[in-house]
């Protein structure tokens, strides 16, 4: 009896692929961390690794959507490496055939198995299509619905969990200026380094903004341009422009200079290309991508993940997270004094 190679759910070595990928690229961006700027040097090896993680993201994503191009992106790094490998190996005179059938087995397993799987020809169906592209479009608009409950229920839970997820991606990016690999000022007494569930409303309203304000953008753009890299562009601009306005609004509401002239919450002076010290132009790119990849990632799987939920478990979820939330406002920012009354806990 012959075997059905064509149930999507079932992916085989394509799985193990996913899993590879995903481990290889999350515990290379966590070691990068512990790169300090001006102790190490990027060589040839190097460069072709960071390519390379560049292209199993593109892979990652390419499998999960079953998009057809899967297969033609992996064949033809495949042999861009087998290629650029030996011929790098050639110029410098290292060129040995066991050592370089080795160091290109994976490579040379993978451009096999793209070719001749009958899985992989079943699977990986979808194509870049505009029809494809109006379903998912489509689908993507109708998740924007503020008339209903369920629209302001999950932006609400948006708004608790991003509070701390913000936090945390907070510490992140300044683990980055820590170890020099991006430019800016770190503060080891930043209430970031502690407190690790302590909430940070400003990422929950930025969350709120990019659904309410920058998603419709988004959609907008996509149902008027043809182009699939075009509105990504532009929706990327204008995610930057909208999120380091309110940033700056935020910033000559509550960061005003004190009396020695220094900034209280965040000083951008001494950056490139900054504006009052209040925004600059490395926060407006990080911005910008932070945004991005909430209009057009996140918040849709989310919706997506979301929807395929019984709406009693999404409403009793709402409200643990709802009063999750509140725990951490009343521990942190709360803090009430009664003569003769001491809680300990």
């Amino acid at each position: 009896m012959a075997r059905d190679f064509s149930n999507p759910k079932k992916l085989g070595f394509m799985r193990f692929l996913q899993v590879a990928f995903a481990f290889n690229i999350l515990l290379t961006l966590a070691l990068s961390v512990f790169l300090i700027k001006g102790q190490y040097t990027l060589g040839f090896g190097d460069v072709l690794d960071y390519l390379n993680l560049i292209f199993e993201a593109m892979s990652f994503w390419l499998i999960w959507q079953r998009k057809a191009a899967a297969r033609s992106l992996i064949m033809a790094f495949s042999l861009f490496n087998i290629v650029i490998g030996t011929g790098y190996n050639l110029g410098q005179g290292g060129f040995d055939p066991l050592n370089q059938l080795l160091s290109s087995l994976f490579d040379i397993v993978l451009f096999l198995y793209f070719l001749t799987s009958r899985r992989v020809k079943a699977v990986l169906t979808e194509p870049f299509t505009a029809e494809v592209k109006r379903e998912e479009l489509a689908r993507e608009i109708s998740y924007y619905q503020p008339l209903t409950w369920a629209f302001w229920r999950n932006l609400i839970m948006y708004f608790c969990v991003f509070s701390v997820v913000g936090h945390w991606m907070e510490a992140a990016y300044c683990t980055l200026i820590r170890f020099g690999i991006l430019p800016g000022i770190y503060d080891p007494n930043s209430q970031i380094w502690s407190d690790w569930l302590y909430p940070f409303p400003v990422y929950g309203v930025g969350a709120v903004a990019c659904v309410l304000l920058l998603y419709p953008v988004k959609n907008f753009l996509e149902q008027h341009i043809g182009s699939r890299v075009v509105p990504l562009l532009i929706s990327f601009v204008v995610n930057a422009l909208v999120c380091t306005l309110i940033e700056l609004a935020m910033g000559l509401m509550l960061n005003q200079p004190l009396p020695d002239g220094s900034l209280p919450l965040w000083d951008y002076r001494d950056m490139f290309c900054n504006f009052m010290g209040q925004v600059c132009l490395q926060n407006a790119i990080a911005f910008g991508i932070v945004a991005t990849l909430m209009t057009w990632v996140v918040y849709p799987a989310m919706e997506s993940g979301l929807r395929k939920l019984p709406s009693d478990v999404v409403n009793t979820a709402f409200v643990g997270v709802v009063v999750g939330f509140l725990i951490l406002v009343f521990l942190y920012y709360v803090n009430v004094v009664v003569s003769g009354l001491v809680v300990t806990s």
